[in-house]
């Protein structure tokens, strides 16, 4: 006999992009003599007198609040789909299979239909992330001016912000 197969894992490190990577990055913005960024990740920079994002900008000396929020993608149509597909279309297809000869054409689209639909519901329940906004507390009322996927870009860029506003 021969022997056993062995096998190997090969792991590679992997670096996660971030959204703000991801993005197209305009050219940066003179920066003035005062102003040296305190924090700075693709469009989103930090000063001790401004907060800018893309093309939008914020006096520091406005922002009366700071937070961040965390939000959850609705999980209940890929619950659903998949509830759905397994309880009533699995079941139905196969009843089709045995019971109906003439209807062999529409069993089998009916279960590559049923089969994407269940595996495409998994897989979006697999990829789902939260989404961590960066809220501002401003004279006119709460306002999110970034988003990311990535909880400690958002956590580092609220406590800059804090820290760089003006006390009152």
């Amino acid at each position: 006999m021969g022997e056993p197969m062995a096998v190997v894992t090969v792991l590679h490190p992997v670096a996660p992009l971030r959204e703000v990577e991801r993005r197209p990055v305009p050219a940066p913005e003179p920066v003035e003599p005062g102003e040296r960024p305190l924090f700075q990740a693709g469009q989103v920079r930090v000063t001790p007198e401004h907060l800018t994002v893309g093309g939008r900008a914020w006096a520091l000396r406005d922002v009366l609040q700071v937070e961040t929020v965390r939000r959850t993608p609705k999980l209940w149509p890929w619950l659903l789909a998949v509830g759905l597909g397994a309880a009533v279309g699995l079941p139905l297809l196969s009843w089709l299979s045995v019971t109906v000869p003439a209807m062999q054409g529409a069993y089998e689209v009916g279960l590559v239909l049923a089969s994407v639909g269940l595996f495409s519901s998994i897989a979006a329940l697999l990829l789902v992330e939260d989404t961590h906004y960066l809220v501002l507390g401003l004279p006119g009322g709460a306002r999110r001016v970034f988003g990311s996927r990535d909880a400690q870009l958002i956590a580092r860029l609220a406590g800059t912000v804090r820290q760089a506003r003006p006390r009152a």
